[in-house]
């Protein structure tokens, strides 16, 4: 298998799943997108069309997209190294269970941040023409948002973590995406959300939350136990 690494959120979750797996073995290979390599024939051509990361190369003519179906590859195909135990869950129950969470996430927070985000005129520069910022929509966005934190700050009273005891991929999703976008949008971690703002410290103190920050070096890697 053939990592697409790059420094940018989208890979930072796959490698923070990547660390708190354990026993994953892959080969990596970093790609500039500040020079915007991501968006150029040969890698559109012979990696993602779409011009987007992290991407998996499982063989010559297979390249897997998408961060949750890259984790959910990667934690049924993983080593007994590391934790040994899946991070999605070991039933049917506990596997529906977090994908509810995944989805959940994605659709009411992750997804509506990165698009505020990106909304903002001041990363017309950023994406250098490969995205048009629409201002007037931060507004009832960040409504939207603040509305979904707030819900979510009530459903884990009495809760660790997103599915109750038992840590899984739904909040390595929810942090690995939103950890980097903190600063640009500082309402994501409001002290006055006393639950949420627990799960985050919870987040911070594990080791592959800093772990990940950093790209892995190019070359084969193993993710250390």
């Amino acid at each position: 298998m053939l990592l697409y690494d790059a420094v940018a959120v989208n890979t930072y979750a796959v490698r923070l799943f990547i660390l708190e797996r354990g026993g994953i073995s892959l080969d990596v290979k970093q790609v500039d997108i500040q020079t915007m390599e991501n968006r150029k024939p040969a890698y559109l051509n012979a990696v993602n069309s779409r011009g987007e990361l992290p991407a998996l190369r499982i063989s010559d003519d297979f390249v897997l997209t998408e961060i949750v179906a890259i984790a959910e590859y990667l934690d049924e195909t993983a080593g007994t190294g590391g934790t040994g135990a899946s991070l999605f869950g070991a039933t049917a129950l506990e596997r529906a269970e977090t994908r509810m969470w995944l989805r959940r996430m994605d659709l009411e927070i992750c997804e509506p941040v990165v698009s505020y985000y990106r909304n903002d005129p001041d990363t017309v520069d950023f994406y250098r023409g490969n995205r048009t910022p629409l201002p007037e929509a931060r507004l009832w966005q960040k409504v939207g948002i603040c509305r979904a934190l707030n819900r979510l700050d009530d459903e884990l009273e009495g809760k660790q973590w997103l599915c109750g005891d038992r840590f899984t991929a739904a909040d390595v999703h929810l942090y690995g995406l939103m950890r980097l976008m903190c600063g640009p949008v500082p309402f994501l971690r409001d002290a006055g959300r006393k639950n949420l703002a627990a799960w985050w410290g919870r987040m911070d103190d594990r080791p592959a939350s800093e772990e990940a920050l950093a790209c892995f070096p190019e070359g084969h890697y193993k993710a250390a136990a």
